[in-house]
This record gives C-alpha cells, structure tokens and sequence, in this order.
C-alpha cells in the first residue's frame, strides 16, 4: 500500500509551516529512498509497525514500532523497509521557515532519530492530517498549516526523547492526577496526598511528574489556584483575602507572593490592568 498526497503550494508565504506531500506505506519491501543531497523540504516519518533502516553518518540503524526520524531540508538521506518485515510509516514533507526555534536546530545536519512510543495523539493527528488529503483546498491552507504545527508541536512535547519523560503507561497516570489537582486546587492538598492518587512515594512522583510537565506538583497546584484565581479577581468584587481563601490559599500573604511570582504584578494591579475597579 502507497498512499500519497501532494498538497498545491500555499497562497500565503508566510505561513510558519506548510505541508508540500504526506502518505502512508505499508507491506511494501521495495521501499527505498536515496537522496544525496536531500530534499529542498523537511522530511519527516513515524514508524507505526515492522521495521526497517536509516543511515545516519556511517552508522546503519534499525527502525521499528514507535520510533521515526527528521530530516532537514538539504540533508542526505538514506532509508529503506526491511525485506522480510517491511514498515508501516506515515509521512509528511514540509516547508517551515518559522519553526527554528520550536526546532532547535535538531534534523539540520543529520538525520534526527527519535522514538515517539506512548504519544499516540500525534498519530490520531496524523490520521486527520491523511483524511485531508483528499479535499486539501476544502480544508483550507490556514488549517492544513494549523494541522501540521500542532503536529510538530505535540512531538516536540512529548516525543523529544529525554529520559526524564515516565514511560506510556505512567504519562496516563500523571495527566489524570494533574487533571484531578486541577479540579479539587481549592482544597488544602499536600504532596504525600497528590503522590498517593497517583499511587506513587512522594518522590517518585515529584520527579516524574516534573518530567512530563517541566514544573514540580506543588508548582502545578499554585498555578491552578493563581489562574482560577484571576478569574475571581475580575468576575467579583471580593477582596484579596477571600479570592485566596476561595482558590485554597492558606494566607493572603503566600496568595500575593505566588500571584506576584507569576504575573510580575500584585492581585491588585492586577485587576486595575484589566480596568477593574472595586469599591
């Protein structure tokens, strides 16, 4: 099976990124590419089952389920299925001008070998990116292009490859405590509290956690209570007091510590920024 998609070039110019071609391969042991000097597109692919190979230098490596590879535009690439178990790939190439810094220079000057396992929204976003393909002027080039950020985003997140991240089966877990302090923020919890509805020791949660979210849990909890709380700030005439009480804050003063922490301002100037004024 060889599905391709060749996407017309965007009106606009100035996109961030745009698809120029995406498809699906699989059961197909003659797949090879070859290309010297590369293409004048970024190419990128995910492994979704079997296996095959990429060199990458002098270096030959093997390609299996959850894993995929980036090239930069201009970058040689060499890259073939297996004869025997042949890949199931999927795969975009693409222009981005403005995405240098989401990239950070990764894929430029070789090929970027990566291991996306457990992230499976961006394969469900893949998935609607090939349903596209069959209407892509439908779809419009501002959403082809939106797809394909979020796309490269979600990946960047969560496919980045730093052993810091917990593995599939811990992620799930964590978002759905992180979800669960998001809802109960405004009650009085503790880290030993937040660790064991994630069924983990204190520190094994704090260190997985700040993994998957770049912020430890208590960080997490007052950022919950400061956003909830900037709602208050503009939707009642409370005073700080209550608003901190309300969000689960212990004091007014730890309150307008955090709140100026994160925002650069007090809850006061805060609510005079957004022309609020009480009484």
């Amino acid at each position: 099976m060889r599905i391709n998609y060749f996407i017309p070039s965007p009106r606009f110019t100035n996109l961030i990124c745009y698809p120029e071609s995406f498809g699906h391969y699989a059961d197909e042991p003659s797949h090879s590419e070859n290309r010297t000097h590369g293409l004048s597109t970024y190419n990128w692919h995910i492994v979704r089952g079997g296996k095959g190979y990429i060199q990458v230098g002098e270096t030959t490596l093997e390609l299996g389920q959850g894993t995929g590879f980036l090239c930069g535009p201009g970058v040689p690439q060499r890259y073939y299925a297996d004869q025997d178990e042949p890949w199931d790939i999927r795969w975009v190439h693409f222009t981005a001008p403005g995405l240098s810094t989401l990239l950070q220079g990764r894929s430029e000057r070789e090929a970027w070998v990566f291991s996306w396992e457990g992230a499976d929204r961006l394969d469900r976003l893949w998935s609607d990116l090939l349903a596209t393909g069959l209407h892509p002027l439908q779809e419009g080039e501002a959403r082809l292009s939106a797809m394909l950020y979020e796309m490269l985003a979600e990946f960047i997140m969560y496919v980045d490859g730093s052993e810091e991240r917990p593995q599939p089966g811990m992620r799930t877990k964590l978002m759905e405590t992180a979800q669960w302090i998001r809802t109960h923020s405004h009650q009085p919890l503790t880290l030993e509290q937040m660790a064991s509805k994630a069924e983990y020791s204190p520190s094994h949660f704090s260190r997985q956690f700040h993994g998957l979210f770049g912020k430890t849990p208590i960080e997490f909890l007052n950022e919950c209570r400061i956003l909830q709380s900037k709602s208050l700030l503009i939707s009642t005439g409370w005073t700080v007091k209550k608003v901190a009480e309300t969000v689960g804050f212990a004091s007014s003063t730890y309150f307008i510590q955090r709140f100026r922490k994160n925002e650069g301002m007090t809850p006061e100037q805060f609510r005079e920024l957004r022309g609020v004024h009480v009484k």
